[in-house]
């Protein structure tokens, strides 16, 4: 039964469809049968970004990789999956694994953040998104956003934002874009949204399905709290 919050928000899929051009994105969210999970999702516009694959690696991180045996570009080919200890961290780029590893090692978010700042692609300048979740803390997540400061020069607005207590069906929403493939914007804040979804399988299948099929190229469901479980992947 949806619940008065619920009606009151946006779904996760209007969200993702008003945003023709979302690049990357990912979402914190509990569904209706109350499994908490982190969504993660890649689309590109050029060749070389949708030349990508999600791969399982050796231990349960997951990387994108390229699948065009092209260089390495650490913009486009990087860990978006790392587990350390009891802290998972999901983001879009090579921030993942060291925020995982300083987290891991005691240090404070604020402080495993502040090494990092938005991609270097200008004229885009592509915001640095990743959320953490920790087995041992009562909070559902902590999602971390690094962008270009919207005050001119090179300086790194660096957002924070702890999720406390998702309620069954909702969730928080954080993608790279807001606009179009011809009018590429970064986006500045994370955004509420319904998740109906009646599990994290179902969740990971609407937000597949609201991706434009011209411009998608993989998606991962993460279970949170379930000790082993694999993602979910999408392709």
């Amino acid at each position: 039964m949806e619940t008065a919050a619920q009606n009151a928000l946006p779904t996760v899929g209007a969200v993702l469809v008003a945003r023709p051009y979302p690049g990357r994105g990912l979402l914190l969210a509990r569904t209706a049968d109350g499994e908490l999970g982190v969504v993660y999702f890649l689309t590109g516009r050029s060749e070389g970004s949708r030349a990508r694959a999600l791969r399982v690696l050796d231990g349960g991180d997951v990387a994108v990789e390229d699948t065009s045996a092209g260089p390495h570009d650490a913009l486009r080919h990087y860990v978006a999956v790392a587990r350390r200890g009891s802290r998972l961290v999901v983001g879009n780029g090579d921030q993942v694994v060291p925020i995982a590893e300083a987290l891991d090692a005691g240090q404070p978010v604020h402080v495993a953040w502040a090494a990092h700042s938005y991609e270097p692609d200008p004229p885009i300048c592509t915001s640095r998104i990743w959320v953490v979740c920790d087995d041992d803390d009562d909070a559902d997540g902590v999602l971390g956003v690094a962008k270009r400061s919207a005050r001119g020069g090179d300086g790194t607005d660096r957002l924070l934002w702890s999720v406390g207590a998702l309620g069954a069906g909702t969730a928080v929403v954080m993608t790279t874009y807001d606009g179009g493939v011809q009018d590429v914007r970064s986006t500045a804040a994370p955004v509420d949204a319904a998740a109906p979804a009646a599990s994290l399988a179902d969740l990971l299948d609407g937000v597949w399905e609201a991706l434009d099929p011209a411009l998608r190229v993989a998606a991962l469901a993460v279970p949170l709290r379930r000790a082993g479980a694999a993602p979910l992947l999408r392709a």
